[in-house]
């Protein structure tokens, strides 16, 4: 039985899909079953904001994102990181009122940096996930396969607990 599912997002539509099916999969599992309130599967919807890699010979005056003002390429950094974070929350805040309306059990979580595949997989141990429920490319659309991201690649190939690729 599936108790605690996974599924990352990045915002692109495969990963929205992913999210569908996993909530489809809740129900299905769901449907008929008479269930107490301590034993309802729980989706866990993360969102991973990976590291902007930055040589250090490389620190450009840069515009605040903030202030318009000018700063440092590394502060500039930290104030897009930070812009990355409230976006994320606030895509995650609307996809949770959206799917607990329909009595679905949710979390939402935003890690920063590391490498996206070895956070998501961190996390679903460290959680002790069930399932992880993952589109099969992300936002940039770059596959080593034609038909599957290096992420979710990763994930597939590394996991612990059982994948479900959505296409």
């Amino acid at each position: 039985m599936y108790k605690r599912i996974l599924v990352p997002i990045d915002g692109s539509k495969p990963s929205d899909k992913a999210l569908d099916h996993a909530i489809n999969l809740v129900k299905f599992i769901s449907n008929g079953i008479s269930r107490g309130k301590n034993d309802r599967a729980e989706v866990t919807i993360l969102y991973v904001i990976p590291d902007l890699p930055v040589p250090l010979a490389f620190e450009t005056p840069m515009k605040s994102l903030k202030t318009g003002e000018v700063i440092s390429f590394s502060d500039y950094i930290i104030e897009m990181h930070e812009s990355m974070k409230t976006k994320a929350l606030e895509m995650l805040s609307k996809k949770k009122k959206q799917y607990e309306s329909q009595g679905i059990s949710m979390i939402t979580k935003v890690i920063m940096g590391g490498s996206p595949s070895d956070r998501i997989l961190e996390f679903g141990e460290d959680k002790k996930v069930d399932l992880i429920v993952v589109g099969n490319v992300g936002l940039s659309g770059i596959s080593k396969v034609k038909t599957l991201g290096s992420v979710s690649r990763s994930i597939s190939e590394r996991a612990r607990c059982p994948v479900l690729i959505v296409h």
